[in-house]
């Protein structure tokens, strides 16, 4: 075994028969992987969440609590976990009355509704007879449709409900121990980081080892670069949304405008949930107003995404514009909503390192 080409002719060897075993058992491998992948799930989002608190920690340490010294770090640590949820604590308060007023509104307003609907069906040719639904009082036709939904899909309705439950469930214990995760790799980020540099100065030689610090070293100043844009982004798509539903006058524009800032923190398609959600708002007060909220937000989208975001977030991370709009789709397709936060600093990271190794050949 001290001969190296001997080692090197059973490690390959090894390398064949475990491959073709991999391949023989892909359904398997695929299996475990989903566990392995299940088990490791909460302490991925921790380092997510590690990774996007440290740049409000590292700006409230270096600018407000300077002066703390020895409780500097768990102090920066509470006031940015305060910030973010309060932020979506305030969010939620905001948008639960809107949803509760919508919603009353929309009952209210059935009577215009059925006779909406009773002047279009005569326009249509429908009878009188064809149209005597509309007759059912506004109460008994709202239990109405819920019976008949509920009666006819009850099987269907249970299963997503304990699907829906489970899954919450997993999502709330994963955030959970992902928040005391991130919490304590904030602690001790320094200790770390000097504990991962002498493992790979053991591991590998001086120049391998190099490397691999200005991978790290790389992707921390691009993520971090990337979450200050994509905050900064958000904030502007919001304030052009709230700008416009002003001059359209259109209703709920600053809960609108702040959910829809709020969504877009993903990166080009996160802000189409809010288009959603606030288009189901405007259409409970009004259904034209509804449609035209729609119109106005595809053209502020095409705007921002073509344009905007591009050469904001693709300026500051150095990313050219047509890259970050490859990133967010790939992303999304391999890792839905964390595959979109994910895709644009990744791709940037390996763009930068590949734009590396060009100029260095190229100077060879």
């Amino acid at each position: 075994m001290k001969d190296k080409d001997f080692k090197n002719k059973i490690l390959l060897i090894t390398y064949g028969v475990v491959l073709f075993v991999c391949l023989m058992n892909y359904q398997r491998m695929f299996s475990f992987l989903g566990i392995i992948g299940k088990l490791l799930l909460p302490f991925v989002i921790g380092g997510i969440i590690a990774f996007i608190l440290n740049v409000l920690v590292k700006m409230l340490e270096e600018h407000l609590l300077k002066k703390l010294k020895s409780i500097k770090r768990i102090t920066s640590i509470i006031l940015s976990l305060t910030i973010v949820f309060g932020f979506i604590v305030i969010l939620l308060f905001i948008l639960i009355p809107q949803i509760k007023n919508a919603g009353q509104i929309f009952i209210d307003n059935i009577p215009e509704y059925k006779e909406n609907i009773y002047n279009l069906g005569q326009k249509v040719g429908l009878s009188d007879e064809e149209l005597k639904f509309l007759d059912i009082s506004d109460d008994n036709l709202i239990k109405n449709v819920i019976t008949n939904v509920v009666t006819q899909n009850k099987d269907y309705i249970i299963n997503i409900s304990m699907g829906f439950a489970n899954s919450l469930f997993s999502v709330i214990c994963n955030f959970f121990i992902g928040i005391v995760f991130a919490i304590y790799i904030l602690l001790e980020k320094e200790n770390l980081i000097r504990q991962f540099r002498k493992l790979m100065k053991r591991l590998s030689n001086k120049k391998t080892y190099e490397k691999i610090v200005n991978v790290f070293r790389l992707s921390n100043i691009t993520f971090s670069n990337f979450v200050k844009v994509q905050v900064l982004e958000a904030f502007i798509l919001g304030f052009l949304c709230f700008l416009g539903m002003v001059i359209l006058r259109i209703p709920y524009a600053a809960t609108i405008s702040v959910l829809v800032g709020f969504t877009a923190l993903i990166p080009i398609f996160g802000a189409f949930i809010g288009c959603i959600v606030g288009a189901f708002l405007i259409f409970m007060v009004s259904p034209l107003q509804s449609v035209i909220f729609i119109i106005f937000f595809l053209i502020l989208q095409q705007i921002e995404g073509n344009f905007i975001y591009p050469r904001v977030v693709g300026g500051k991370i150095g990313l050219p514009s047509i890259w970050v709009l490859v990133a967010v789709t790939l992303g999304g397709s391999i890792g839905g909503i964390f595959g979109m936060i994910l895709g644009v600093p990744i791709v940037s990271v390996v763009y930068s390192l590949l734009r590396t190794y060009v100029n260095e050949e190229k100077v060879e």
